[in-house]
């Protein structure tokens, strides 16, 4: 149950948490920091901010704690203050002085454009080229790298063995095409979900002209909406986190829906006949990434800091306790067999497939504009 908090905590940041705000993308961006040239002396503090799960100190299980070993050995005293939701990730640091954060996709794009997270010289990092390298380029804008890739994961869609065998998005988002699923749908409550909507109907409608789920122009915003519009009766449960999905799985009541590694390995755990499909329209992702502020005081600690966490050691804790895939396919070797494949680690083509998520923004090179974030917000609250 402990473990079991603490990724709820950071499932709901990533999934619901962008729920909240209806706030506009633009940024005003600040004066940019420089990188670091080169390692200097330990500033002896170091103030993170953090989505739960990402820099324990054994307050939940007090196996597990990676903060503590990282303070004896670097003498860096490490503050931490968590953040429920990518959206507080977001204002917190754009308004506190943090020396770093751990930046979910969500948010990464938009504190990158407004200033707030400084240049990193990844050179000063042991373990960077180990890291994925398409979540390294993620993390970069014009060959200049904003932060360093922690985890990542897919949005699946899951379905019952026996009772139903989809290969497409339409099963959860199409009426007609779910007509067997009726009233057995489970969705996941989130903006989010409108980019894999949208990632149906770019094959299903391509009329539409939909080339990326996140860039949608207001033409294009309003199709999905009322896709889903449409489509919500038919809808069991819209989940606000995995325990919602696991319970409507696990007693049977959902056939088909949305969800990730960590419901499918309960569920599995568990003895439910629950496997993942392959959607012929692809699937859409998220990343975390350490990051360091702007306006960070402890700079070296902080790259201390991104050392110890990108180990395989400490990568693969923290794949273990949040349930998720680590950056850094070493980690593998020291996790418990099928973990890594559970999880497409190192698996190219599937990584490369991926549409990761990121905040859609109204200033893209679409023309009109496109729909940005407070658009998206509005449009999933009018599903009720």
């Amino acid at each position: 149950m402990k473990r079991l908090r603490a990724v709820l905590a950071v499932c709901t940041a990533l999934c619901t948490g962008l729920v909240l705000s209806a706030c506009s993308t633009e940024e005003k961006a600040e004066g940019r920091a420089e990188p670091l040239r080169s390692a200097g002396a330990a500033e002896g503090s170091l103030q993170l901010l953090t989505l739960p799960g990402y820099a324990e100190e054994g307050f939940e299980d007090r196996g597990v704690d990676w903060v503590t070993p990282f303070e004896e050995s670097t003498g860096c005293q490490v503050t931490v203050r968590t953040a429920g939701t990518a959206q507080e990730i977001h204002d917190r640091m754009a308004g506190g002085f943090y020396d770093g954060a751990l930046v979910p996709s969500e948010a990464f794009g938009r504190l990158v454009d407004g200033g707030r997270l400084a240049p990193v010289n990844t050179r000063l990092l042991d373990s960077y080229k180990s890291l994925d390298v398409r979540l390294r380029r993620l993390v970069e804008r014009e060959d200049t790298s904003y932060g360093m890739p922690a985890t990542w994961g897919a949005d699946l869609l899951l379905f019952e063995t026996g009772k139903a065998q989809p290969a497409s998005w339409g099963a959860v988002f199409d009426p007609r095409e779910s007509k067997p699923y009726h009233k057995r749908i489970v969705w996941r409550d989130s903006p989010h979900t409108i980019a894999s909507a949208a990632l149906y109907l770019k094959h299903r409608k391509r009329s539409l002209k939909i080339r990326d789920p996140y860039e949608l122009s207001a033409e294009q915003l309003e199709a999905v909406t009322e896709l889903l519009q449409e489509q919500r009766p038919n809808v069991l449960r819209v989940t606000e986190d995995p325990t919602q999905a696991v319970e409507a799985f696990s007693v049977g009541d959902a056939v088909v829906g949305m969800g990730g590694t960590y419901e499918l390995d309960v569920l599995a755990r568990g003895g439910r006949p629950i496997a993942v499909a392959s959607p012929k329209e692809g699937v859409t992702g998220w990343y975390t990434a350490w990051a360091i502020s702007s306006r960070a005081r402890n700079p070296n600690c902080m790259y201390r800091w991104m050392n110890w966490v990108s180990t395989p050691e400490v990568q693969k804790q923290t794949a273990e306790w949040r349930g998720v895939a680590p950056a850094d396919g070493r980690a593998c070797g020291l996790l418990r067999a099928g973990f890594c494949a559970a999880h497409h680690v190192g698996d190219r083509a599937y990584i490369d497939r991926l549409v990761f998520a990121r905040t859609p923004d109204a200033d893209c090179e679409k023309e009109p504009e496109c729909a940005g974030w407070s658009d998206w917000t509005r449009a999933w609250s009018s599903l009720g």
